[in-house]
């Protein structure tokens, strides 16, 4: 995690910490001046807003801790209402001060995750410029733990790469194969119907990918086991431009790149 993370959660516990010297300091059993209920709205929200949405993706953080800490988080925020307990402010910052440190701050000084170096070594051989450009933005994303938009990018540079090989062997021939594979009753391409009737690279961005990669394999351009691998990485891909509570770490990234780098950076027959 780099260490601009690290400081916001050192931010963040004194944040709390000072919030509580002060409400200990008051002298009345409810709370109602402003600036004490805007700085425990602040720090919940930052919690949400920020700080989670990172925590999320690191393998090294407890899934169970994060969902515990969320309510209390949740609790600070409908304390900031006028003329809460005193009491209850305390409690709840108590609750979240008490193992803050131990529960994200230390985990992650203490575990190694994807440094730039490690896409680096594995993305050496590239040297398109175009696949650079989406690559060093995806390396730039990863190294700040910003790991589904590391994936949506990489896969960016991958499927572009496609569409240049298919423009290079020829828009006819992609036609072609999609209407010969669609006209199989069995076997492997029995389900596949999307005869494609592509004659620019503006109109092959319009299709989606997952039928691209059939379209490739029937091509013979990958093989089944790469056309397989190369959905999953297009499933990873679609997993980190929605919603949903499947975690992308720094073992996933490092597969997903892989794969690309293996099945289509270095694929000859790929060749843009």
């Amino acid at each position: 995690m780099p260490s601009s993370v690290l400081e916001s959660l050192k931010a963040h516990q004194t944040g709390l910490k000072n919030l509580r010297r002060f409400v200990k300091a008051e002298k009345v059993s409810q709370i109602s001046k402003k600036g004490l209920r805007s700085e425990a709205e602040r720090l919940g929200t930052l919690w949400f807003s920020d700080l989670a949405p990172q925590l999320q993706s690191r393998s090294c953080i407890d899934s169970k801790k994060l969902s515990d800490y969320g309510k209390k988080f949740q609790h600070l925020i409908n304390l900031s209402g006028p003329s809460n307990l005193r009491t209850r402010y305390l409690t709840v910052l108590d609750s979240a001060i008490r193992n803050f440190r131990e529960d994200f701050t230390l985990p992650l000084q203490t575990t190694v995750g994807i440094s730039t170096s490690q896409l680096h070594g594995l993305l050496a051989g590239i040297t398109s410029p175009i696949q650079n450009e989406y690559l060093q933005e995806a390396i730039a994303c990863a190294s700040h733990g910003y790991y589904r938009a590391a994936a949506m990018l990489g896969w960016c540079a991958a499927i572009d790469q496609i569409h240049r090989a298919i423009e290079r062997i020829g828009f006819a021939k992609f036609n072609v194969a999609s209407s010969g594979i669609a006209s199989q009753t069995k076997g492997r391409f029995k389900k596949f119907n999307q005869v494609q009737n592509i004659t620019s690279a503006s109109e092959l961005r319009e299709v989606f990918d997952n039928i691209i990669l059939w379209v490739l394999e029937g091509m013979q351009l990958i093989d089944i086991n790469q056309h397989t691998r190369l959905h999953s990485c297009f499933e990873l891909r679609c997993q980190c431009s929605h919603p949903g509570e499947a975690p992308v770490t720094e073992y996933n990234l490092l597969s997903f790149f892989s794969d690309l780098n293996e099945i289509v950076f270095k694929n000859q027959k790929l060749a843009p």
